[in-house]
């Protein structure tokens, strides 16, 4: 088993999730790609390698993104299978095992769980007793449902998955997604399945963030953001629209774009709304 980090100034988060990583049992490699960091990153993970020679430390001197930053660590991973997890992404417990244990009852190539944003002072345990059960777990913009069965096929994970190595001879990361890299990670699921690999959801575990840290993927800019996630989207459902279509999984993709628009753009009338009532007073 390898696990694959990618990271960008979050030098905190990386070095626990690096602890976290070496804590379990099944993992015999963790490869980090510190990816064009400015903070400590590097300098803080590599004293950890110096201790365990099990963590590998990769540092791309420019910001190149997380689906190149991803593929980097992949390509250098060398176990028969891949953990992928997001560096501010937090693990239930037992995870990795879990995960290997769906694959092989499963027959699985992809393994997958639902993901959670967790607001500050909410408890994990509540939110996990209340989350939704539903046939085929979670939904292309409802990440937050457990399958209703131990396991199902499933495309529509959040980014954190087990992956056996013969998926990426099918497919990668597309390094095309920019900006925040919407999409990037549903891209990678759908490609695999359309290359005959199975990918599934389990409901034996999960992953959450409870609060973006600095860091990771800028978001100064909502509006530059939301250009990206429109752009991003357009160009997932341009690749895998119409396969998408034919299993049933979207209605059409000029549909979901249109979708997509009027959720992300009411947002930001109202808040755009609320500044201008401020200024006239």
């Amino acid at each position: 088993m390898s696990v694959v980090v990618p990271t960008r100034n979050r030098s905190q988060l990386a070095y626990a999730r690096a602890q976290w990583a070496l804590s379990q049992p099944v993992v015999r490699e963790v490869v980090f790609v510190v990816d064009g960091s400015a903070d400590d990153t590097a300098a803080r993970l590599q004293s950890l390698a110096d201790q365990d020679a099990r963590l590998r430390v990769i540092v791309n001197e420019r910001n190149v993104g997380p689906p190149k930053a991803k593929n980097i660590g992949i390509r250098a991973a060398t176990s028969e299978w891949v953990f992928v997890i997001d560096d501010d992404d937090v693990p239930s417990t037992n995870l990795i095992a879990e995960l290997v244990q769906v694959a092989n009852e499963a027959g699985a190539d992809v393994v997958g769980v639902p993901w959670f944003n967790i607001g500050e002072g909410e408890d994990i345990e509540d939110r996990i007793a209340r989350a939704p059960r539903m046939p085929g777990g979670p939904k292309l913009e409802q990440p937050g449902i457990f399958p209703t069965s131990a396991w199902t096929d499933c495309v529509w994970m959040h980014a954190n998955a087990l992956y056996r190595r013969s998926v990426f001879a099918a497919a990668m990361y597309d390094e095309f997604y920019s900006g925040n890299y919407y999409r990037e990670e549903t891209d990678l699921f759908v490609a695999a399945a359309r290359a005959g690999h199975r990918v599934v959801v389990t409901d034996r575990g999960y992953t959450y963030m409870r609060s973006r840290a600095g860091g990771g993927i800028d978001r100064a800019s909502k509006a530059r953001y939301e250009y990206f996630v429109v752009r991003n989207n357009w160009y997932f459902l341009r690749k895998h629209g119409a396969w998408l279509r034919e299993q049933g999984l979207i209605r059409g993709s000029g549909h979901e774009q249109m979708s997509l628009i009027s959720r992300r753009t009411k947002p930001l009338a109202r808040a755009a709304g609320r500044r201008l009532t401020r200024w006239a007073r």
